[in-house]
């Protein structure tokens, strides 16, 4: 096969991996998305050209550069800079792991490729869950986050079980096509097999736990707000403070009730706030106030902006502000408030911020990025993180696990808040940013991953949408449309019980690494990479 061909198919491995990212009804397309890669490789070889690390990384570097840029070509509507970094970035870390597994295979042979394909993918989307730039977004088990009915066996693996699968299957589908190729029909209808087993057989074991799974706990009803103020004309500028809470609070009274248990509001929804004994006496939060004080069996928990002082004596952090009189010192965060019908409020910190808009990660290197950060409300600049996860409790001894915007993406994140005690989730959001485009329901199917993984029910508001509840199968009970200002109430589930995966984490990720620093070990003592 000419040259210009074997190029070809990285095209069209880019263009299958990005489908379920594009239409959301095509994650099954990723069990054979990486075989025509997997074919150019193999064409290469034969062809005995050069496999050095130009060849193999640059036939990876076009196929994952295509799947980055069009599933998450959005990012540009934020920043267009970002958008080409994250995306060059990304694929540069996915090609070098394409390179390396290329390495192993022509070290050690076929079947050790195949195996550390497996393990270093397993382990670069593990790290890609950490570290100062953490990017999950692309993680191949999320491709299946809108069918839930294939995964419901992610309670045990998290999404990387998803990814494992997935490229185990490439893996035999492309030998199958191989044997094919080479006129060795028993291997062929044994690999075709084998192949067959490994897919459907996690299917068969999921679509029988989703049709004999019981929903567990005691009732919650649940109000969710989306006030739809658009994120770039008026929500920090164009419409005032009061005009948004106003809009908040008539759409909660449109939906309240006397079962009513909570109300829900998106990121960011109430304007910036002190964290103070005095801060229920905010104007602010006096609307909120009366409503509970009209319906008192009902909590509030919303997103806002706050901020708060440091004590004399206490350290001060990289991340502070000095006031503009010099007196003092102080952070910001972007935080969950819960409002009680006690008049009591609980702040839950955001954990993971977002690189390049929420924090600045390479400020002493790079002293121009505070210019390029997004502006929320006048808050430009890196924000505090919370210290860890923190749960917010209403005044009956309910436990909810507040997510803010981006940690939906993070089941460790989901697995800690379960861990600690959340009988539900509750996922804050503002996917304004991103205007009509796939980045909004790609977001929200990420929290129907969550909602298998630890078996919790999901609220989830988002300013301009999706919003929606989604029960502890996945199964979406109700949802709004984007870019309407609704409110919509239905019933969640309180479940206090531990899945596989919230008891023992990411494991699959770790033994990845593990085995990864074997595998690099061995060849640069023994084999001399």
């Amino acid at each position: 096969m000419r040259k210009v061909h074997i190029l070809f198919l990285p095209v069209i491995s880019g263009m299958l991996l990005s489908l379920p990212w594009m239409f959301p009804a095509l994650g099954w397309v990723l069990l054979f998305a990486f075989v025509p890669l997997l074919m150019a490789d193999s064409l290469q070889l034969r062809q005995n050209e050069s496999t050095n690390f130009s060849s193999s990384f640059w036939l990876g570097f076009t196929a994952f550069l295509i799947w980055n840029i069009l599933s998450t070509w959005w990012i540009a509507y934020v920043s267009l800079m970002g958008m080409l970094f994250i995306t060059s970035l990304n694929a540069l870390f996915m090609s070098s792991v394409w390179w390396v597994r290329n390495k192993v295979h022509r070290k050690l042979g076929s079947a050790s490729g195949y195996f550390s394909l497996i393990v270093f993918w397993t382990a670069f989307e593990f790290l890609n869950h950490h570290g100062l730039l953490p990017w999950p977004w692309l993680t191949l088990g999320n491709g299946f986050a809108n069918a839930v009915k294939v995964i419901q066996w992610y309670e045990f693996t998290g999404v990387l079980g998803g990814s494992v699968w997935i490229l185990l299957s490439n893996i035999l589908i492309y030998l199958a096509v191989k044997n094919l190729s080479d006129h060795s029909f028993l291997k062929f209808i044994k690999s075709v097999s084998f192949a067959l087993f490994v897919i459907t057989l996690p299917i068969a074991l999921s679509l029988y736990m989703y049709f004999n799974y019981t929903k567990k706990g005691e009732i919650q009803n649940v109000v969710v707000l989306q006030p739809n103020v658009n994120p770039y004309t008026e929500k920090f500028s164009g419409l005032s403070s009061e005009d948004q809470i106003s809009r908040l609070v008539s759409l909660a009274e449109s939906k309240i009730t006397d079962s009513t248990d909570l109300v829900l509001a998106p990121e960011t929804a109430l304007p910036p706030l002190w964290e103070d004994s005095l801060v229920i006496q905010d104007s602010s939060l006096l609307p909120f106030s009366k409503i509970i004080q009209k319906f008192p069996n009902i909590s509030f928990i919303a997103g806002a902006i706050t901020q708060r002082k440091f004590r004399n004596g206490e350290q001060i952090s990289k991340t502070a502000r000095q006031s503009t009189d010099g007196e003092y010192y102080f952070d910001v965060f972007n935080s969950a408030v819960l409002i009680d019908r006690a008049g009591g409020v609980q702040f839950s910190h955001k954990n993971i911020l977002v690189a390049g808009v929420e924090k600045d990660p390479f400020r002493e290197y790079f002293s121009f990025l505070p210019n390029y950060m997004l502006d929320l409300g006048g808050m430009n600049g890196s924000l505090a993180s919370g210290k860890e996860p923190m749960l917010l409790e209403d005044l009956d001894g309910r436990k909810i696990g507040p997510v803010i915007c981006f940690e939906s993406v993070f089941g460790e994140h989901a697995r800690q808040l379960v861990e600690m005690g959340a009988n539900y989730i509750v996922v804050l959001t503002n996917d304004g940013w991103w205007k009509d485009s796939p980045g909004v329901w790609q977001h929200f199917g990420y929290s129907r991953l969550r909602a298998i993984e630890t078996r919790r029910s999901i609220a989830r508001s988002a300013n301009t949408g999706i919003s929606g509840l989604i029960n502890q199968r996945g199964d979406v009970v109700a949802q709004t449309n984007s870019n309407v200002s609704e409110a919509i109430s239905s019933k969640v589930k309180m479940n206090s019980a531990f899945t596989f995966y919230v008891r023992y984490g990411n494991y699959l990720g770790w033994i990845s690494l593990l085995l990864s620093g074997m595998i690099g070990i061995y060849l640069l003592v023994y084999r001399r990479w």
